[in-house]
């Protein structure tokens, strides 16, 4: 959603009809919200819990957005916010080796490359979760969600440098835990 977007759908949230506006900020957010939770937390019904905490902190919090921000700044700092809430309460449990979902296009794939590319998606996810807490949110962020280095310093509310840091640091460790892992990929 571009900045224009934003303001458009912010000046709809405020006057007119705010339930249909409300319902396009979800269509609109929604998935990534779950998806950055999901990377944050490593738990799906704890990131489909977090994801309706983050939607009504935002419903409650819109009359208070002074629009200094970026809308979309504001609602990832949001859930940056409740992720951390969730983690505090709550330490996630590691990615098990069965049962865990891959994030794989298979359609245009062979049996075997469909098998490769999931198995590297779920390697990457769970190198992905071993990551500290800041480091696994700035690559999501960043890599996953294509947000751009100063976004996600405000979003973090970290500065520039500290999540050039985090993004350094996180992409050395997961590199070192794909080599790991490689030996167990066909």
């Amino acid at each position: 959603m571009t900045g224009v977007d934003d303001q458009a759908l912010l000046q709809r949230l405020r006057s007119g009809d705010p339930q249909a506006a409300f319902r396009e900020l979800v269509a609109a957010h929604g998935k990534t919200i779950y998806n950055i939770a999901l990377f944050t937390l490593n738990d799906e019904i704890m990131a489909a819990d977090a994801t309706q905490e983050v939607f009504i902190r935002i419903w409650r919090g819109l009359k208070g957005f002074k629009a200094q921000a970026k809308l979309t700044s504001w609602i990832y700092r949001i859930t940056k916010n409740v992720c951390y809430d969730y983690l505090k309460k709550r330490r996630p449990e590691r990615l098990d080796e069965d049962g865990e979902h891959t994030l794989a296009d298979n359609d245009q794939l062979s049996p075997e490359g469909a098998y490769l590319a999931d198995e590297r998606h779920l390697a990457v996810r769970r190198a992905v979760a071993r990551l500290p807490e800041r480091q696994r949110l700035a690559i999501t962020l960043h890599y996953f969600h294509q947000r751009s280095y100063e976004e996600v310093a405000e979003i973090m509310e970290q500065p520039l440098g500290t999540v050039k840091s985090y993004l350094h640091r996180a992409k050395a460790s997961l590199a070192g835990y794909l080599k790991q892992m490689e030996g167990r990929l066909v």
